[in-house]
């Protein structure tokens, strides 16, 4: 079923100035790079700039050690930058075993709106691989975070949930229409001495 507030493509396409504008397929979970190679080998390079899904950087403990891996950050979200929604929207539809890959039997291609486009460039901080990087962040002596370095850094404001220990902060969002909570991987800087 379709999320309340998701806008379907119906023909729509915002302007959005100053390049292409982002779209989204829903498909299924884990499916992502199967549905990003089908799609290259699929549509003539003309029709669109990139097919990406998004990833992030995330630290674990392994065996009392930390270790920094990479993960997919939206499972189930495909991105196309393209001038012509309607032309790959119908191509989309002319791959064979494409709509095995999808969320639902009706192909769900969403607009991003120019205000999620922002939040999302701003998270992949101009990645070339898309991928959102760890922010370093300041801590005072109560572990209370006063500022970061890299995709957190305009959002410090909008954390609701930080594990400090594990690495990571939640910070809410209005998203693809609803309201999600998104981890953001960190690493901690040099804690910040009160002053007196």
């Amino acid at each position: 079923e379709k999320s309340p507030g998701q806008r379907p493509w119906n023909g729509e396409a915002y302007s959005f100035v100053g390049g292409r504008m982002w779209y989204v397929i829903q498909i299924m979970t884990g499916k992502e790079e199967m549905m990003r190679e089908m799609i290259t080998r699929n549509l003539p390079s003309k029709m669109y700039e990139d097919c990406f899904y998004i990833r992030r950087e995330r630290i674990w403990r392994l065996n009392g050690e930390k270790v920094c891996h990479v993960e997919t950050m939206f499972p189930g979200y495909l991105f196309v930058t393209t001038e012509d929604p309607e032309a790959i929207y119908w191509k989309l539809r002319e791959i064979p075993g494409l709509t095995k890959l999808l969320r639902t039997e009706e192909s769900q291609f969403l607009s991003v709106s120019p205000e999620e486009q922002d939040f999302l460039e701003d998270l992949i901080d101009k990645d070339e691989e898309k991928i959102v990087r760890l922010s370093e962040v300041t801590l005072d002596e109560e572990k209370k975070i006063l500022s970061a370095k890299g995709p957190l850094r305009k959002y410090v404001k909008q954390i609701v949930k930080k594990k400090i220990r594990l690495c990571y902060v939640m910070i809410e969002k209005e998203l693809f229409g609803q309201k999600r909570k998104i981890l953001i991987g960190i690493r901690t800087g040099k804690k910040k001495a009160e002053t007196r």
